[in-house]
């Protein structure tokens, strides 16, 4: 009763007011919030959840032993070249490692010694054999015999480690690995076979350089192992200039010796990616 007298006096009250006043609150006074009530909406499409899990689950199944399969043969890889290279580990170092005398003269009476890798020695000696082989100094023409005898026994320690490979266990290592194996790992490997069995003729073959006479080589149970050099050779002069024109009539055989071991370098720094090495290396 009390509620129906408060309402009517107030709006008797608002009926009183002037009419730009009432307009006024009506316009203050906020319009309702307007709700709209979502019926459902505590359900969720399951059917997309369990498509999502199926496709996950099927994807999981083909991934996983494609993934593990590869994992497998990338690892029978890596064990397989890893067995090559311990193979020709000592080579290789010899090759491309081991530091070797040099002798290099710089004057008709200086001879300084330098201390180089067998692939750098290589060109060095090509270099100053075509400079300096008709020389009449015989400081430059020991330089050269000296040079050309070290080189030479470096040749023959190729040999003698080239000889423990085995490479028909190797080739079949390689047909045994070879649908994990690609094409450009074939033909480095096979190349380097076949550089490996022909290596030892070849270099034999053009190695006519056993007789000199200013630097003997030094031998043990027919085995090379060393060279002499007599204390009083370059007072022997005559010896150096008959042993430098001897290098020079079987200039081909140097050539070819050269040019072997170049290639054996070459495709060993191929397979051994020597320049991913040698950058590594450097950067530790």
């Amino acid at each position: 009763m009390n509620e129906q007298i408060t309402v009517t006096i107030t709006q008797k009250v608002i009926d009183s007011l002037p009419k730009t006043v009432t307009d006024t609150l009506a316009n203050k006074v906020p319009n309702p919030i307007q709700v709209e009530l979502i019926e459902n909406s505590d359900k969720i499409d399951w059917n997309v959840w369990f498509l999502l899990i199926a496709v996950l689950t099927l994807i999981t199944a083909v991934i996983i032993p494609f993934a593990q399969k590869k994992y497998e043969e990338r690892k029978s890889k890596f064990g397989f070249h890893l067995y090559v290279k311990k193979k020709l580990g000592i080579v290789w170092n010899l090759l491309t490692y081991d530091k070797l005398e040099y002798k290099q003269p710089k004057s008709a009476e200086k001879m300084d010694d330098e201390l180089l890798t067998f692939d750098k020695l290589i060109y060095k000696f090509e270099k100053d054999f075509k400079e300096n082989k008709n020389t009449i100094h015989p400081l430059f023409a020991f330089g050269i015999i000296f040079n050309l005898q070290n080189l030479l026994f470096t040749v023959k320690r190729i040999q003698y480690s080239l000889n423990t490979i085995d490479i028909k266990n190797l080739d079949e290592k390689t047909l045994e690995f070879g649908d994990k194996l690609s094409k450009s790992e074939h033909h480095k490997l096979n190349g380097l076979y076949l550089l490996i069995e022909h290596y030892f003729s070849i270099t034999s073959f053009h190695d006519k350089f056993d007789s000199l006479k200013s630097i003997k080589r030094k031998e043990k149970d027919s085995k090379w192992i060393g060279f002499e050099v007599d204390k009083k050779v370059l007072k022997k002069q005559k010896w150096i200039l008959e042993d430098l024109e001897y290098l020079r009539e079987n200039e081909l055989s140097i050539d070819e010796i050269l040019k072997m071991n170049k290639l054996l370098i070459q495709e060993l720094k191929s397979y051994f990616e020597f320049k991913k090495l040698n950058k590594k290396r450097k950067n530790n």
